[in-house]
């Protein structure tokens, strides 16, 4: 763990009781016929939080999302499961509740209704409909959820004399720091929301009563987090009408004599850690696949959830226009794509998934040549797989609707060793840092993108080195470690000044 000003943060929290709550847990297990798996969670979040949770013997709630979730919780009292349960380093306490009322809160109200409105993602003269069933999940689901991660949190915060440090994370809890502050009047609350926070106007779709606890409970927070300025802005113009004063040049909302902080926080990755695993032998092994499907090809490369958001089937409409417009690259180029499903339980994510499969056929029947297929596709989760193709791509394209970051562009440009391009939409979070050395596409833009797989390929080899090279440099500056840092140092500070 390479932490800026890792003294100073530890000494700040060695005194604490670090609570971190989210719904997907640092930690799964999953059931097989003799026996149960543990497995860590993916991401980021999980990298950077896990080494504080151990060095501290700190506590992870989150939701029991699979059977085996429920079934470990069900042996250790109040659902708190040691980690590891020989030798505890930390606790993650599940949040488990029956499959209807998680389904509510989960595939209902976080997805789709809230993801949605926060992706520009509805179709607002057909959707939503908030009709009888969404209003019984609001209440049956997400507030209820909402209330078992508070009662969760309060529980913790008493279990030792140590002061308590509570940081929620993400779009599933708004509601739960208005109920924590019925208990916790002056515990210091902090919450980060890893997508995209947007424009006022657009999040009056949510109904007026879910909005105004949205609200009130986001506002219950000491210090809110956003990853670039611009979702903080249409945070606080969402709070006109709900709080007494906005400050905009401080980035300070007061309501009922509560100051809320509202700070931008980019989040990036562990940039030595992600170097060192492009080298590790399970990479290596998976590199082998990459280079056969590269072969001599101009390799085209992307990686996703199947996830509405990503805007996967735009992507492959350019590429479908790119080959009809310039034949002379038939047989030339190729498009690997990577990724896996999601939400499958979601109709609108099982229908976009089918329609992802569809289109690469439909492309791949269109322009296929003797041994020569424009499009691979490897549909599972494999980060091994994954980390090997960032190291061999030509041209990268992300291209979402809306992204909160999106670091897979920053992933990918640590360790790519083939002077590779980025293709990448004006609506990623992560635009603003990187725009400097990417081809710029409107998401919504299908010529544009068609043209800019024709750019990449033409640009010259001196262009694409330095360009990667920038890359490189913008990545290896700020870390994901910053990013955690930087939140302990404001905590700090807005606790001084309390």
């Amino acid at each position: 763990m390479n932490i800026p000003n890792q003294n100073k943060i530890l000494n700040f929290l060695k005194d604490k009781n670090l609570i971190a709550a989210s719904n997907r847990g640092p930690v799964e297990f999953h059931k097989y016929d003799d026996h149960i798996e543990m497995k860590r969670g993916a991401g980021g979040l999980v990298s950077t939080l896990l080494p504080l949770m151990e060095s501290l013997n700190g506590v992870w709630i989150a939701s029991a999302m699979t059977s085996g979730d429920k079934e470990v919780a069900g042996k250790f009292s109040d659902n708190r499961v040691p980690i590891p349960q020989e030798n505890p380093k930390f606790w993650v306490p599940f949040v488990v509740v029956d499959n209807e009322r998680y389904e509510w809160y989960y595939s209902v109200i976080s997805n789709p209704l809230l993801w949605f409105v926060q992706h520009y993602m509805w179709n607002s003269p057909y959707t939503p409909n908030i009709d009888d069933k969404i209003h019984q999940a609001w209440d049956d689901g997400y507030v209820y959820l909402n209330q078992k991660f508070a009662e969760k949190v309060i529980s913790e915060s008493k279990r030792n004399k140590k002061e308590p440090l509570i940081m929620l994370q993400d779009y599933h809890l708004y509601l739960c720091p208005t109920f924590i502050r019925k208990e916790l009047e002056d515990t210091f609350l902090s919450q980060f929301i890893h997508i995209p926070w947007p424009q006022s106007e657009y999040f009056s779709i949510i109904p007026e009563n879910m909005k105004k606890a949205i609200m009130e409970g986001l506002l219950a927070n000491d210090l809110l987090g956003f990853h670039i300025p611009r979702y903080v802005t249409n945070f606080l113009q969402t709070c006109e009408g709900y709080a007494d004063e906005v400050d905009y040049e401080e980035g300070i909302v007061w309501r009922d004599g509560r100051a809320t902080h509202v700070r931008s926080y980019p989040i990036s990755v562990d940039y030595e850690g992600i170097k060192k695993m492009a080298y590790s032998p399970k990479v290596l092994e998976k590199e082998k696949l990459i280079t056969e499907i590269k072969g001599d090809y101009f390799l085209f490369y992307r990686t996703d959830r199947a996830d509405l958001s990503k805007n996967i089937i735009r992507g492959f409409q350019a590429y479908d226009l790119f080959l009809h417009q310039h034949p002379e690259y038939h047989g030339k180029v190729k498009f690997l794509t990577t990724g896996k499903p999601t939400r499958q339980q979601i109709r609108e994510y099982h229908n976009y998934y089918y329609d992802i499969i569809e289109i690469i056929e439909d492309i791949n029947q269109k322009y296929v040549q003797d041994d020569w297929k424009p499009i691979e596709w490897i549909f599972k989760a494999d980060y091994n797989l994954v980390v090997a193709a960032f190291k061999n791509y030509d041209c990268l394209i992300v291209n979402p609707i809306a992204d909160g970051m999106n670091i897979v562009p920053k992933e990918a440009s640590a360790v790519n060793e083939k002077d590779g391009l980025l293709i990448l939409s004006e609506k990623a979070g992560c635009f603003e840092e990187l725009k400097e050395e990417v081809i710029a596409v409107n998401p919504f833009d299908i010529s544009q993108t068609a043209q800019a797989y024709d750019q990449a390929i033409k640009m010259k080899e001196t262009e694409r080195k330095e360009r990667l090279n920038n890359l490189k440099d913008i990545v290896s500056q700020r870390t994901i470690y910053h990013w955690i840092s930087e939140q302990f140092e404001d905590i700090e500070k807005i606790k001084d000044k309390k």
